[in-house]
């Protein structure tokens, strides 16, 4: 129940993420929330924002839970090359709610 919850905000106010999986290169368009990640302390590149600073380098993804993020996947949104650092999965009793992943631009993840 809460994943469908979750799914209905995604698809009403998400972006529309294209992730391609490293294991085999399967692409599929997917609505997640994904944002920049806001740093108190971070050398530059940063940003600022109304919120706080906001790192240029790091992105925070949260995508449903039927879609699997793994480290080593991809990630392409409004031009921007993300690769995944680190994922997994949050879950409420035996449901996978959503996908929470960290993502890094592409050229700097490849380092």
């Amino acid at each position: 129940m809460m994943a469908r919850r979750l799914e209905r905000l995604m698809a009403r106010h998400g972006q529309s993420i294209c992730l391609t999986r490293r294991d085999g290169g399967q692409t599929a368009v997917v609505k997640a929330f994904l944002q920049p990640t806001l740093a108190k302390r971070e050398a530059p590149p940063v940003t600022a924002t109304p919120l706080g600073a906001a790192s240029s380098q790091r992105w925070l993804y949260i995508g449903n839970g039927r879609q699997e993020i793994a480290p080593g996947d991809r990630a392409e949104w409004n031009g921007l090359r993300l690769a995944v650092q680190e994922a997994r999965p949050v879950c409420w009793a035996d449901e996978t709610v959503y996908y929470w992943a960290i993502l890094r631009r592409e050229r700097e993840a490849a380092g």
